[in-house]
């Protein structure tokens, strides 16, 4: 629970504020999974996460939120860059984006109650006001594609038509394409 919040914290995802009249405060809930990693050199160990997640369930749209869509990769998309990565030779690179949901501003006004374990004492009656998405939240997957998609472009890669999540960056003697 203490490296969650010190990624929430480290990431500046929200600030404690003072309640605000007239508007909701929503809970955050605690998610905890133990994961069990094997390493190349056959050590096992045992981690156990936690999770700071937004209950979006409860969020009202056109109040907390308005649009939720995120596009993902089509499928024809997928296989017809694996195709032409094994017909050309290409090589391949995959990553994992940490923390997606922490990277994208949010728009509207959003308060969620102190977490559990984590409320300050001093002022236990004030909630944190969420600057970025959070986990849970509804636009958190659309906030992060909107983001993504204004670095990429301003990268100068390329948004693909048919496919939003294909884009493209090419000169004389290479091309690197992305996949969302």
């Amino acid at each position: 629970m203490d490296e969650e919040m010190e990624a929430i914290r480290k990431n500046k995802t929200c600030c404690v504020t003072d309640r605000p009249a007239g508007r909701r405060v929503l809970k955050g809930k605690w998610l905890y999974k133990v994961k069990n990693e094997v390493h190349k050199n056959g050590n096992n160990k045992t981690r156990h996460k936690a999770r700071l997640r937004f209950m979006g369930n409860r969020q009202i749209k056109g109040l907390e939120f308005n649009e939720t869509f995120a596009p993902v990769a089509k499928f024809t998309t997928i296989r017809c860059i694996l195709a032409m990565m094994a017909a050309n030779g290409w090589e391949q690179y995959e990553m994992d984006v940490k923390m997606f949901c922490l990277k994208g501003d949010l728009d509207e006004e959003i308060n969620m109650q102190q977490p559990e374990g984590h409320v300050d004492s001093t002022y236990p009656d004030t909630v944190c006001r969420l600057l970025q998405a959070l986990y849970g939240l509804k636009q958190a997957p659309k906030i992060w594609y909107a983001k993504l998609d204004d670095f990429l472009k301003s990268q100068g890669f390329d948004n693909i038509y048919p496919d939003a999540c294909l884009y493209l960056l090419m000169d004389d003697s290479s091309i690197i394409i992305v996949l969302v």
